[in-house]
């Protein structure tokens, strides 16, 4: 039993000693006790994951511009789960405001799942290196042209909107069921490739450095529109209504890109952006997209440099 600041106190007097004794045991720090918010943020396959670093803190950036209006929150993660899981787990709601940073797909929708309106990598993910095999590596550093690299297989994580990508751009692509696989995959020659965001590919470099035969290749990169959302079930419009107003507070007075310089400008310097010859592709299947999400992709590199 506990009082709130704004219960109704209707006891009859007979009861009124008791509600006294009670306030008294509780003190004064327990008497207004505001409704805090858990938050579930997905934990990702990733030991080490930037994503998931730059996922927390900014989750917690945008949670606090918005305390005022909504309230405490706390934010926990789930147990470790890939993408495919975790859009499952949100689709069922079996995890109570279950949150996930993934790139956005159409079918999203039909599946009762909704997003916060902002890109909260500013599109950043969608330029993307590759881990590149032996057998391959001199002659994806020869490719000029598109076709060039589509004899090529990929690898990519299963739930991943890249596959769709991949796919529609003619690229043979097998789907990987455990993220750390597609290391020791393209460093044996089982696959010929395996791209990451420019974001992420400095720290998997080093974490994987040890790997026998893994190389980065420095000669080109991909790039395509890859809008990720914090997503959670429909159910939790209100959540997702406090994130996304938090994000744009967190964008309006530079906070936010703050964080995105302080996690990802070191990785995007190593990658080397303006030495690479660059694949634009298309991405299907994000056109019910209700806001203009194009407006906040930046330039990686001169965001790198901006205050």
């Amino acid at each position: 039993m506990f009082l709130t600041c704004t219960a109704s106190l209707t006891c009859g007097l007979r009861h009124a000693s008791r509600i006294w004794v009670l306030i008294l045991l509780m003190g004064p720090g327990q008497i207004c006790q505001a409704e805090v918010t858990t938050v579930m943020l997905t934990a990702t396959q990733v030991v080490k994951d930037p994503r998931t670093s730059y996922a927390g803190a900014v989750l917690a950036l945008a949670l606090e511009k918005t305390r005022s209006e909504y309230g405490d929150f706390r934010i926990q993660n789930t147990p470790v789960m890939n993408t495919a899981r975790a859009l499952l787990e949100i689709k069922a709601n079996r995890i109570a405001n279950q949150l996930i940073v993934t790139s956005f797909q159409n079918k999203m929708l039909d599946d009762g799942l909704r997003y916060a309106n902002f890109p909260i990598e500013y599109g950043v993910t969608g330029y993307r290196v590759c881990f590149v095999s032996p057998n391959a590596k001199e002659a994806v550093r020869r490719a000029k042209k598109l076709a060039d690299l589509q004899k090529f297989t990929i690898g990519q994580g299963s739930g991943w909107a890249d596959v769709a990508v991949l796919r529609h751009s003619g690229f043979k692509v097998e789907e990987l069921s455990n993220h750390e696989s597609g290391y020791l995959m393209v460093a044996s020659n089982r696959i010929d490739l395996y791209c990451r965001g420019i974001n992420e590919a400095m720290e998997e470099w080093q974490d994987h450095a040890n790997v026998t035969g893994l190389t980065i290749d420095s000669s080109m990169a991909l790039r395509y529109p890859l809008p990720r959302f914090y997503i959670s079930n429909q159910k939790n419009s209100a959540l997702l209504e406090r994130i996304s107003k938090g994000l744009h507070l967190a964008h309006q007075d530079g906070s936010l890109q703050k964080e995105w310089r302080r996690f990802y400008a070191e990785s995007v310097s190593f990658v080397k952006l303006k030495n690479r010859r660059i694949f634009n592709l298309s991405t299907p299947n994000i056109d019910r997209i209700d806001f203009d999400y194009r407006k906040y992709f930046i330039n990686p590199e001169q965001a790198m440099s901006a205050k």
